[in-house]
């Protein structure tokens, strides 16, 4: 009922597009993940590229990226000329190894960007301290990550800037699509501001830029959801502790929970290869809907052709392995079981 009236108003005023309810989700959704700025656009991978954009990546340039993950993440570094670099990850937690990044790291190379898979956080320490080293950018694709902590901080704390997708998925989904910046950089803020509205200069322009602007539809239905986001967390993480009790392997994504809280964006398991389309059949069978996410390693798409070879066995691995379980707020626990004892019989 709220966002049927919300919608209302916005029809009779005629401001459809970046106006009063886009800015006052920008100033909702920084208070919230304790950022100074914020700027909303049309999708994750729009955010994606003005960050890529704002942070000065230019041709040739290299960053950083693992080699499980959607290819929005690599396609945006495709978009502003420079090289994707895919490192592997880790067995236990899917997440780029930061244990081998330096290896990859050339005279070319300018940015990091960690991928918080899943809703489970990269080792921010660890990467904040190569960048450093090297003199190197970190951005933090965050599209999966909404409600996820660090060290009980969350995304933008780390980095030169966090992206957000809000897809209808995602923890935080959209009536529609949507994406957002954070950034403590005022320059970045700024540069991304206005790139994703073209630019203007009065009667010229600062340079070449994008229709990159969210909707007020899209704003509205995230301002109403916003309130539900803290709870819906918590009740993922619930659904994940059920699945973790009544499940027969322990073939899902390990972690450090005194220092990472997981917002499980997704709950996967680990299957045998061979087997996953006829586990995946069989589940259809009683009722289950599942996924897979990512049935592909990056390193390993032919679209990517120039990219330099990287060597990412476990990335090559495990895509032919996931099976994403359904977790949403309102499964219940009685589903949550069901599956559970479903995919014990099917394994064994």
């Amino acid at each position: 009922k709220e966002i049927q009236k919300k919608v209302k108003n916005i029809l009779q005023t005629g401001l459809y597009t970046n106006s009063v309810n886009v800015k006052k989700f920008e100033e909702s959704f920084k208070r919230i993940f304790k950022a100074k700025y914020c700027v909303a656009v049309n999708n994750g991978t729009s955010a994606l590229h003005l960050s890529l954009l704002a942070l000065g990546i230019k041709k040739n340039d290299e960053i950083i990226v693992p080699s499980l993950t959607f290819i929005a993440s690599a396609a945006a570094i495709d978009y502003v000329g420079a090289k994707p670099i895919f490192v592997d990850i880790k067995e236990n937690d899917w997440l780029i190894n930061v244990d081998i990044i330096e290896k990859y790291i050339s005279k070319k190379t300018k940015a990091i960007m960690a991928v918080h898979l899943h809703g489970l956080m990269c080792d921010m320490d660890k990467i904040k301290k190569i960048a450093k080293k090297y003199k190197l950018k970190i951005i933090e694709d965050s599209a999966q990550a909404h409600g996820s902590t660090f060290k009980n901080k969350m995304p933008g704390f780390y980095s030169d800037a966090a992206t957000f997708s809000f897809y209808p998925t995602k923890n935080l989904g959209a009536i529609g699509e949507g994406g957002a910046i954070l950034t403590n950089n005022k320059k970045i803020y700024e540069k991304t501001k206005r790139m994703r509205a073209w630019s203007h200069k009065k009667n010229d322009f600062y340079e070449i830029s994008f229709n990159y602007r969210m909707t007020e539809f899209s704003a509205i239905s995230l301002l109403s959801k916003l309130k539900f986001l803290k709870n819906d967390i918590k009740r993922r993480i619930n659904i994940s502790e059920l699945y973790k009790k009544h499940l027969k392997t322990n073939s899902y994504s390990h972690f450090n929970k005194k220092i990472k809280k997981h917002s499980f964006h997704i709950f996967a398991i680990r299957v045998n290869a061979s087997k996953r389309l006829l586990i995946i059949k069989d589940l259809t069978k009683k009722g289950i809907d599942t996924n897979i996410h990512y049935p592909y390693s990056l390193s390993k798409l032919k679209v990517f052709k120039n990219r330099k070879k990287t060597y990412t066995p476990i990335s090559n691995k495990i895509c032919n392995e996931l099976i994403s379980l359904p977790i949403y707020p309102e499964l219940e626990d009685k589903k949550i079981i069901y599956t559970s004892k479903s995919i014990n019989r099917i394994l064994k």
